[in-house]
């Protein structure tokens, strides 16, 4: 008999061992999305051209996400991203792993259930309440790192997030869906103490597609975005960003749902303190690198992989 309950307690003691190691699999594995960026650069002083790779590095539990920006073969920056929780809600974090230093403020991001509302820092973005459950999960709960910048595409740049295509690397094909019914967003100046505050309102069509976003003041627009859903195969972006009245810029998007790989981006960049005008082209196509081996990656690694 005490044969026989040795036996089991070692079978139990392998089948949970082999458990473990799975989780530890698991929870220890890495995906990788490599884009390549094209662009051209238009001004009355000439043209330039120039290319550059970006390598996103993201865990399986998806709260971390490596990106390395690559030029001439060199990694030129590289921002990990984490997010984690906390009992006041969650943490965004964003470091360079090159010097070893924050890139950008962190956000504090909390719910309240009662008003359907997102609070990032001290902006507030309320949510329909049919969307509200779904996207708590996949933030709060998930800590997903790009569903969070894909609920968040429009403002990133006023967050100091750049290099980041939420629509090339979410996975999320409702992301125009009928989510966010109105945001306030405050926004500091950068030659001065003062912070604007922009109200910024949602219109959806009668399929509930996004229409329009027009974050504005009493005085002037900050942002806006016209969603023109030309046919099954092209979605077309029409936005307009004024930030402090030093640089505007036009941009139209080019998308396709049956091309997912693919976005084209046109700029006219009006720098109005150097009275210099720009059109930007940029075309950026996409790459599933598949499993890769860690998120902290040497450059001969990086090299390999972007290959």
């Amino acid at each position: 008999m005490n044969k026989l309950l040795l036996v089991f307690i070692l079978h139990l003691m392998v089948v949970f061992s082999v458990t473990a190691q799975q989780l530890q699999k698991k929870a220890n594995s890495y995906n990788g999305v490599l884009l390549t960026r094209f662009s051209e650069s238009k001004t009355k002083q000439g043209n330039e051209r120039d290319t550059c790779k970006i390598l996103y590095l993201q865990n399986s539990a998806k709260d971390s996400l490596l990106v390395y920006k690559i030029a001439e073969g060199v990694i030129s920056e590289a921002t990990a991203y984490s997010l984690t929780g906390s009992g006041k809600g969650l943490n965004l974090n964003a470091k360079s792993v090159l010097n070893d230093s924050e890139t950008a403020d962190g956000w504090q991001i909390t719910f309240s259930d009662a008003e359907h509302l997102m609070r990032v820092n001290q902006d507030h973005y309320v949510l329909y309440p049919k969307f509200y459950a779904s996207v708590k999960q996949e933030i709060n709960t998930k800590h997903s790192i790009i569903g969070l910048f894909d609920l968040l595409e429009d403002y990133l740049e006023d967050y100091s997030i750049s290099d980041i295509y939420p629509v090339l690397l979410s996975e999320n094909r409702i992301r125009w869906n009928k989510t966010i019914q109105k945001a306030k967003i405050i926004t500091q100046r950068s030659q001065s103490d003062l912070k604007d505050t922009w109200d910024a309102k949602y219109a959806y069509n009668s399929l509930n597609k996004l229409k329009s976003v027009k974050a504005s003041s009493a005085e002037e627009v900050h942002f806006s975005k016209k969603m023109s859903y030309v046919n099954s195969s092209t979605i077309k972006m029409d936005i307009y960003r004024n930030t402090e009245d030093r640089q505007i810029v036009s941009r139209q998007v080019f998308y396709s749902p049956l091309k997912i790989n693919q976005l084209k981006i046109i700029d006219q960049v009006e720098e109005t303190g150097q009275n210099k005008e720009t059109m930007l082209i940029t075309t950026i196509n996409k790459k599933n690198i598949g499993k890769v081996k860690s998120l902290l990656l040497s450059q001969a690694e990086v090299k390999q992989l972007i290959k």
